[in-house]
């Protein structure tokens, strides 16, 4: 019995100590840090605060309901990177985040190769590495080099704004703005262009194109048969066009990504018309695999293309011809 009634008297004060304990003070908030300082019955406790990034956010009432605003997804694969194979995509690293991509074009065309040369893989091939910066979570950065031509690029986009996930929440489509100028050892100028990236998720998760209008300044430089460019290939203009210093191009690249794994492998295809100005033998095209690397921050995307240029201001311009060409990218995203 005695035993009974301490115990009550235990739990009673218990009680009393929760219900009549000291309501916790907060001392300090560092907002660079984001840490909050709170005092609890005379101690000091220092916590981390979980902060979601404000453009994630929206606030739905004056009480402070908060939500996610949802964005459209399309393939996995297209999460990463610059390029599709060769069009720019609307992906951008985040705010200080940093990638680079690695692209090569073999020059050999595989209906002139046997098994003995591996179809083109044993021969000569285009390289070409670009570095990648996020200023902000909308603006990025790049430098591009390639050894055709020894083109050196630079360039940035800007994300004008993003598709969201249900019609009538938001915009239909993506739109991003992609500009800069380019470099070669032909003539020695600042030539530059300026691209519109709309993009659109067709089937969510799984379906995603691109619609890339173009415009790059003397392009025509590519195909002068005098060119150290055209020295790389034996072709000539079947229309036996003059030389024109100053030619510009007006392309409109077109692109889609299907995925068939999920979160792994994706088909690819694209096609680059050529709508004014200078055009080599045939327009651009490419077609093939993307494969998202297990921790999804690499991108392999393994293709067979008639285009060797992987400047965004030199593809559009289209091949030398029709043949097919294997080509690959390698794309990381380093944080």
């Amino acid at each position: 019995m005695v035993k009974k009634i301490l115990f009550f008297i235990l739990f009673f004060l218990l009680s009393v100590n929760v219900s009549y304990a000291i309501e916790p003070k907060i001392l300090d908030y560092n907002k660079e840090n984001k840490t909050i300082k709170v005092e609890i019955e005379g101690k000091e406790y220092s916590f981390d605060v979980p902060i979601e990034d404000v453009e994630m956010l929206h606030a739905t009432s004056l009480q402070g309901n908060i939500s996610k605003k949802e964005y459209a997804k399309g393939p996995a694969t297209t999460t990463l990177g610059s390029r599709l194979f060769s069009i720019p995509t609307d992906s951008l690293l985040p705010e200080k985040g940093f990638g680079y991509d690695f692209t090569h074009r073999f020059a050999q065309a595989i209906d002139n190769s046997t098994n003995h040369d591996l179809y083109g893989l044993d021969g000569f091939a285009y390289t070409g590495i670009g570095l990648y910066y996020g200023i902000t979570n909308n603006l990025e950065a790049h430098v591009f080099r390639s050894s055709l031509t020894d083109a050196s690029e630079f360039g940035i986009k800007f994300r004008m704004f993003k598709e969201a996930k249900k019609w009538g929440e938001g915009a239909p489509f993506g739109l991003t703005l992609s500009s800069g100028f380019q470099n070669d050892n032909i003539q020695n100028s600042i030539d530059p262009y300026v691209q519109a990236i709309f993009s659109r998720v067709i089937i969510p998760g799984w379906l995603k194109v691109y619609l890339v209008p173009t415009w790059a300044v003397r392009t025509s430089t590519i195909g002068n048969l005098g060119s150290k460019s055209a020295s790389f290939f034996t072709f000539s203009d079947p229309k036996h066009r003059g030389f024109i210093r100053n030619r510009g191009t007006f392309a409109l690249p077109i692109g889609a990504a299907l995925q068939i794994v999920p979160n792994r492998l994706s088909l690819f295809g694209e096609y680059t018309p050529v709508l004014g100005g200078y055009r080599e033998a045939d327009n651009a095209w490419a077609f093939g695999l993307q494969i998202l690397s297990r921790l999804e921050t690499h991108v392999w995307t393994l293709g067979v293309s008639n285009v060797p240029y992987t400047t965004f201001g030199q593809f559009i311009t289209g091949g030398p011809s029709n043949n097919f060409h294997f080509g690959f990218n390698l794309t990381a995203r380093i944080r």
